[in-house]
């Protein structure tokens, strides 16, 4: 089965098509990835009782050569527990793939063509990212990249705090995610009210209105990688505010003072630094996934694991309101104030950021935060009562991270230039191993 050599390392893999299980003995006797996942599709094979009981056998074959072997049958499996089982067995086997892979066994291609066909379209729904997430992706490979390199070399001449991402622990916290919309102004004496009961994550493009406003944060979240997100930084802030942020985030970032929270978002450079972390120093580096594609999601995400946590949001809508797009403060004043005029007002310019409607994965992040049946029970700060909000001073939070250094340049541009996805930009990769200094 030469198909079985052509696995990539970055991903777990997963093979479509077993017939008479030679793809599963192939692999067993040369194991070449610790976790292999084998689909058979076909109503008619799986349920042979010969099938069944081979299959048993070799994946008790399998897990005395120390690799796990997971079976999938039907077209349309439990993805749900498989993504749960997996997940905890990456664990025990020190595996660190967060990408998953499908291969499609030549035969089943030609004879199962429609069958393979509707697998396939399965599997993408679950596992391929939208095309919204994937025009962002074509959009910013480059510059994110970029970034990555870039602020992996000014971390040998800035002296800043740098400390990497695990969790956040607690109970019955509660926690205030400030966005930039124009409500965040209505908010604001509520915001001052309970700021003592609240656990602050503020947005990058809201803290030039609530510093000035006497609000200062526990952090600041900023993700975007574009130059723009400098100009949100363009105000006084307090030198002790942590900023949660990732190693493709936009420069000037790690030009503060601030000490810096980093975030494994998944990018393949992010994993490539997960699995030397696990290897190199044993220290777990989790990825989380952020499927609203914006700043509110990758802190729900990141304070998942708050027991009884209480999610409150402010200013975020995705929509124009009161006739502009953001707050007062924020950064794209900063950035259109030398293009206005009495003929065009700061207002009218900064309006087209938000249209009346929300599109696009401004839709998709609105639906998710309320949707009816969700697990998440994001409440919004100007539609909750006197009695809904928390009264006592929050609760004792603790953040788990580490310390250490990522790889040199050299090493992180070779692997990231292996990567065969096509999310790494060749031309960047190509000038910083040319001109890598470390």
């Amino acid at each position: 089965m030469r198909f079985l050599s052509t696995f990539s390392f970055d991903s777990i893999p997963v093979v479509l098509g077993l017939g008479a299980l030679h793809a599963v003995r192939s692999f067993i006797a040369n194991p070449n990835h610790p976790i292999i996942i084998f689909w058979e599709p076909e109503k008619e094979v799986y349920e042979l009782n010969e099938f069944q009981s081979e299959l048993e056998d070799l994946k008790n074959q399998a897990k005395a050569q120390g690799c796990y072997l997971f079976c999938l049958t039907g077209t349309t499996p439990n993805w749900a527990d498989l993504k749960t089982i997996v997940k905890n067995t990456q664990t025990a086997a020190n595996s660190s793939q967060s990408k998953w892979r499908l291969y499609i066994s030549p035969s089943y291609e030609r004879f199962f063509s429609d069958l393979v066909s509707i697998c396939k379209n399965n599997f993408q729904s679950q596992f391929v990212s939208n095309e919204i997430n994937q025009n962002t992706i074509q959009h910013f490979s480059k510059l994110w990249t970029h970034n990555y390199l870039k602020n992996r070399t000014g971390l040998f001449y800035n002296d800043t705090s740098i400390r990497w991402f695990q969790s956040f622990s607690g109970e019955k916290t509660s926690i205030l995610f400030l966005g930039a919309s124009p409500g965040l102004e209505i908010d604001l004496p509520t915001i001052q009210k309970y700021r003592s009961s609240f656990l602050i994550f503020a947005s990058d493009t809201s803290i030039g209105y609530l510093l000035p406003n006497g609000i200062v944060p526990d952090y600041i979240v900023s993700f975007d990688s574009g130059r723009g997100t400098t100009y949100h930084f363009l105000t006084e802030i307090p030198s002790n505010i942590p900023i949660i942020t990732w190693l493709g985030g936009a420069p000037f970032i790690f030009e503060l003072k601030n000490p810096k929270i980093l975030v494994n978002t998944g990018h393949p450079l992010d994993q490539i630094q997960e699995h030397l972390f696990q290897t190199g120093l044993g220290k777990k580096w989790p990825h989380y996934s952020n499927s609203s594609l914006n700043l509110m999601g990758i802190v729900l995400s990141i304070t998942d694991q708050i027991k009884n946590r209480e999610f409150f949001v402010s200013g975020v809508s995705y929509i124009a309101e009161r006739g502009k797009s953001h707050c007062t403060g924020t950064g794209y004043e900063r950035f259109y104030l030398p293009t206005t005029n009495r003929k065009k007002s700061l207002e009218l310019t900064t309006k087209r950021l938000y249209s009346g409607e929300r599109k696009g994965k401004n839709q998709i992040a609105w639906e998710q935060m309320n949707q009816k049946e969700s697990t998440l029970k994001i409440q919004n700060l100007k539609e909750a009562n006197g009695s809904n909000l928390p009264s006592k001073p929050k609760a004792e939070h603790f953040l788990e991270s580490f310390q250490g250094f990522p790889p040199s340049i050299s090493d992180l541009a070779k692997w990231a230039n292996q990567d065969q996805s096509g999310i790494i930009h060749r031309k960047t990769l190509t000038t910083w191993l040319r001109f890598s200094l470390s």
